[in-house]
């Protein structure tokens, strides 16, 4: 019989109260997720409460590898790692370091505050959800995209890990915003940077569609080595014309927290008067665009407003695009209550 090597780890705490009640079981669909793409099988995956302190625990058939750990760090819910130790009949802790990857401070999404943002932990997991689901790793040079970009909370976990972040926004004001916010951060932070404004669409200037790119590295010696820059860019128009934008092919991950029904919506059209706040219809008029842009093995995740929009409605509409959606478990455990009017779930699915 195999001996099993367990861990435990104690979840984020945050600085949401009814977030970290609700975390557990997503915490744990995100880590069977993550398990996955261990070198080492993971196996037991549960909660279990010790000293009634709440733990993630599971077991492997020998210690985890440095991936693993690396895998397992990146995680939204992660605040400490410990190996279970039997010493002479007890079981004790063995903390486990956690390792750095952030190339952005993880402090930035925590910085702006705005009614109606979504905790930054489960945009945290959203990201980690569609990387840990495609075909790339952590270690790709991966571009981001958010068709619903609001202030730019997904672009800012996104420039943590390192990737190059990209975000369509209907909505001016939240463009500049979320511009100037960052700007000021990386000045703030010391960081080398330089950024442009350029047109990227449009016949006209009444039609002109703009991007505002930000490159930017820690130090200036990176800066001055093309692989180690990253960038951050915002485009102010429609997701609806995602292909006039980019070009086929172009992005590992699309990540969104689409409009809820309450606070938020989403325009059909640039500077169109008329909103919609309906996910599916949206999903309905952009599933085209995003299939194109993104690339072969790369995954999508939306969070949605399940009062508003069934998820089988949204998964029709995804299949009916081209996309494989991954609905099994553990990808079937990730509703939750935000408050009594919102619902909230996420769909992924995959560009096969």
């Amino acid at each position: 019989m195999i001996k099993m090597t367990q861990y435990l780890i104690l979840q984020h705490p945050g600085h949401n109260r009814v977030y970290y009640n609700v975390a557990g079981e997503l915490a744990l669909a995100e880590l069977q997720i993550a398990g996955s793409k261990f070198e080492t099988p993971c196996r037991a995956v549960r909660l279990i409460e010790i000293a009634e302190i709440r733990y993630l625990s599971f077991e492997v058939e020998s210690e985890l590898s440095s991936n693993d750990i690396g895998v397992l760090s990146r995680l939204s819910f992660v605040f400490a790692i410990y190996k279970v130790l039997n010493i002479d009949g007890e079981e004790c802790l063995k903390p486990i370091a956690i390792k750095d990857y952030a190339y952005v401070d993880a402090k930035i999404s925590s910085l702006l505050k705005y009614p109606g943002k979504t905790n930054e932990l489960f945009t945290k997991m959203m990201v980690n959800v569609a990387l840990l689901s495609s075909n790339f790793n952590y270690d790709t040079n991966i571009q981001l995209l958010d068709p619903v970009a609001g202030r730019g909370t997904t672009l800012f976990e996104a420039s943590v890990y390192g990737f190059n972040a990209t975000g369509i926004e209907i909505e001016s004001k939240s463009v500049h915003e979320a511009t100037v916010f960052f700007k000021k951060f990386i000045q703030t932070e010391r960081y080398k940077h330089q950024n442009d404004k350029r047109q990227i669409s449009g016949n006209n200037k009444k039609e002109a569609i703009y991007v505002q790119e930000f490159e930017f590295a820690p130090t200036k010696e990176m800066f001055k080595i093309e692989e180690l820059k990253r960038k951050l860019a915002y485009v102010n128009g429609s997701s609806q014309n995602v292909e006039s934008y980019f070009k086929a092919n172009t992005f590992h991950l699309i990540v969104g927290d689409l409009p809820y029904g309450i606070a938020h919506g989403n325009s059909s059209t640039h500077r169109s008067a008329s909103i919609t706040r309906n996910p599916s219809e949206m999903i309905e008029q952009c599933a085209d665009g995003w299939f194109k842009v993104l690339k072969k093995g790369g995954v999508i995740v939306l969070a949605w407003n399940v009062f508003v929009a069934a998820k089988v409605k949204l998964e029709q509409i995804l299949s009916s695009h081209g996309f494989e959606v991954l609905s099994e478990d553990p990808y079937a455990n990730f509703e939750h209550m935000v408050d009594k009017s919102i619902k909230r779930d996420i769909i992924v699915a995959r560009k096969i």
